[in-house]
């Protein structure tokens, strides 16, 4: 028997279940990330949404029974071992640009921050961040924990559209959008970096529990990258 922990299901709509841990000391992110994957490979008629404190599971209640998925959800978590907080996996360097015309809120985040340019790059880039979780659109990098001289909260109008590569942040949190779409999130800078390609045998380049580091680059190094 795997070294497991306790969960909890709720049930929180007719089509919906939540799995949560009790256990503290638990890496929580990669444990959800983990356990979707484990759930999607044993019944794939399930809709699974990993979030950082917990799990959504969706199902079709005419087709399925909530008791035996939830039975099934159970004995899966007996086959999975609870991974160990703060045991990163392996670490990747991201590219990033902070010049105007890639750092679409630097002015804003300035005022906020009451730091020079320089400053507000070096608490964005001078630490090492962990991958809690990916999510909201395909490959979206969520990153912990922000420097608490840059924290602010989430854009009060968010934007319909942010470029491919933008790199936000919003309150403890550094994120970085790897296709074009909405972003509500204040844009500190760009990366030329392709993170997530639909036609990689591994679509996704950043996974959970990686460390990710950022690294200052020039406008001409991003566009020579975007050329390689």
């Amino acid at each position: 028997m795997a070294n497991q922990v306790p969960i909890i299901i709720d049930e929180i709509s007719e089509d919906l279940l939540q799995v949560k841990l009790k256990e503290k000391e638990i890496d929580y992110p990669y444990f959800f990330w983990q356990f979707s994957q484990h759930i999607l490979k044993s019944n794939d008629n399930l809709e699974v949404v990993p979030g950082e404190d917990s799990l959504v599971i969706q199902f079709n209640p005419l087709l399925q029974d909530r008791v035996e998925i939830k039975e099934e959800i159970y004995k899966l978590n007996e086959s999975i071992d609870a991974p160990v907080k703060n045991k990163l996996k392996e670490s990747i360097t991201v590219p990033v640009c902070y010049d105007d015309e890639f750092a679409l809120d630097m002015s804003h985040i300035l005022n906020h921050a009451g730091l020079s340019r320089s400053e507000v790059i070096g608490e964005h880039c001078h630490r090492d961040y962990e991958v809690k979780m990916i999510g909201f659109t395909p490959g979206f990098v969520y990153l912990g924990e922000l420097s608490e001289k840059i924290k602010l909260p989430r854009l009060t109008n968010p934007r319909p559209f942010v470029p491919k590569g933008s790199i936000g942040i919003a309150n403890n949190r550094t994120g970085i959008y790897p296709i074009e779409g909405p972003a509500g999130w204040s844009i500190i800078g760009r990366t030329p970096m392709n993170l997530f390609d639909i036609k990689r045998i591994n679509p996704f380049l950043i996974l959970p529990r990686m460390e990710l580091i950022f690294e200052q680059i020039t406008k001409s190094e991003f566009n020579a990258m975007l050329k390689d």
